[in-house]
């Protein structure tokens, strides 16, 4: 949709006529306000002005919000050294293949923008984010985990951090390969989140280990959950197209708890995640399928 800006409804009228006959659709504003309005309603693919539309008063805040959705603005301005000429000359001047080329350049301009945002998503996605399983990565967690840590300071809330390892993973990319293991890791992944409240953050730390953050949860309620969790992977057939017998696993779990009692006790990130690891290290060394659990300090 293009969007027509001038105050002469002679010239409003003369432009929607000869774009609607070139195939686009067409909208017209008095002024900056009036396109102001219809940009936040209804954002339009080029603004088309006058030459000198970008001195006036309103033009800034209009700028503004054009920038802000990445819609181009195509100017329409007499040759050079013929300043006396009337807008509705130009718009004489101006052929239908000429204002149609204009156009699709100023369109031209926003699908690459419209590109660029979508390829900047991605990326950042990506950073954030692990290809394999679609969780969040530990990048990701590390940055949320010290907001959560103040969250619990700041209102006195616990908080459980829970490590997860899957029992001797390394036999399943030794035995049956990658591809298996990977299918592996998809559905670890599934039943970590299927088992967790909407409201924990599960990430995948490092190879075959995960994290969640457990917010607002105290001792009690991390077990609850760690146990939950896996009893859903033990009792889970993990799918080996290799062998006609699923194959069944069971994950080692260790997990560290905060319940600050006022904000003169206080952690930080860093000691609750490595607690959290100390705790499966000992829940690994002590057999698989076990549950370690640990207080902060």
């Amino acid at each position: 949709m293009v969007l027509v800006v001038d105050p002469d409804p002679s010239n409003q009228r003369t432009l929607r006529d000869r774009l609607l006959r070139l195939g686009y659709t067409a909208r017209s504003a008095d002024d900056d306000a009036s396109a102001l309005d219809i940009v936040s309603a209804t954002p339009p693919d080029v603004v088309l002005i006058p030459g000198q539309a970008d001195q006036s008063k309103g033009w800034p805040e209009l700028q503004k919000q054009l920038d802000n959705w990445g819609i181009p603005v195509l100017k329409l301005t007499a040759r050079a050294g013929n300043t006396e000429t009337s807008l509705a000359d130009i718009i004489e001047q101006i052929s239908d293949g000429d204002l149609k080329l204009r156009v699709e350049s100023a369109l031209g301009s926003r699908s690459l923008l419209k590109a660029l945002v979508v390829e900047n998503a991605r990326l950042e996605a990506e950073r954030l984010h692990d290809p394999l399983t679609g969780l969040f990565n530990r990048r990701y967690v590390m940055i949320r985990v010290e907001e959560e840590v103040r969250r619990s300071l700041r209102h006195a809330y616990p908080l459980s951090c829970m490590l997860i390892d899957i029992d001797n993973f390394t036999d399943i990319n030794d035995n049956w390969g990658h591809p298996v293991g990977d299918g592996v890791l998809r559905d670890v992944a599934h039943i970590v989140t299927r088992t967790m409240r909407s409201t924990d953050i599960v990430c995948r730390y490092r190879d075959d280990e995960f994290l969640v953050l457990l917010t607002d949860t105290d001792a009690t309620g991390a077990q609850i959950a760690a146990n939950r969790m896996r009893d859903a992977m033990a009792a889970h057939d993990f799918f080996n197209r290799d062998s006609g017998d699923p194959v069944k696993l069971t994950a080692s779990t260790g997990v560290a708890y905060w319940e600050p009692a006022d904000k003169k006790n206080s952690t930080w990130e860093p000691q609750l995640i490595a607690l959290a690891e100390r705790a499966l290290r000992a829940a690994k060394v002590s057999g698989p399928n076990r549950l370690v659990m640990l207080q902060t300090s």
